[in-house]
């Protein structure tokens, strides 16, 4: 799976997105939306949550738990070692599934990504 990791400006302000090269019948990046759900803060004070949510994928990944859950103001996970199911809050009908090794990949890459240097325009391309 491929996501693109993106500055982009919106009246003025830039900010961080997501686009995943994964869709669902509706054209819509599940992925990319659990990643851009920051709870009405402001994209850094995000950092922290993201960082539960790789702790979380560890935790699932060492044995540690058998399942875990994380989510935020629209968009949800349930994390077990078989796999991640991303999942709106609001319609169940909504949901992905993506390997735990590509959601942490995603997450880790994520925070880098955010934690940089706002450039209006620059992208990155990676490869889960």
């Amino acid at each position: 799976m491929k996501v693109t990791y993106l500055w982009e400006s919106t009246a003025g302000v830039i900010s961080p997105h997501c686009m995943s090269e994964t869709v669902n019948m509706d054209g819509i990046h599940l992925l990319s939306c659990l990643l851009m759900d920051d709870g009405g803060i402001p994209y850094l004070q995000s950092i922290p949550w993201i960082r539960e949510g790789i702790k979380k994928v560890d935790s699932v990944l060492s044995g540690e738990t058998v399942s875990s859950s994380w989510d935020r103001e629209s968009w949800g996970t349930l994390m077990t070692i078989d796999g991640v199911k991303i999942y709106s809050l609001h319609d169940e009908g909504y949901f992905e599934d993506v390997t735990l090794q590509q959601f942490k990949n995603a997450l880790v890459l994520w925070v880098s990504f955010i934690e940089s240097k706002p450039k209006h325009g620059e992208r990155k391309d990676v490869k889960l």
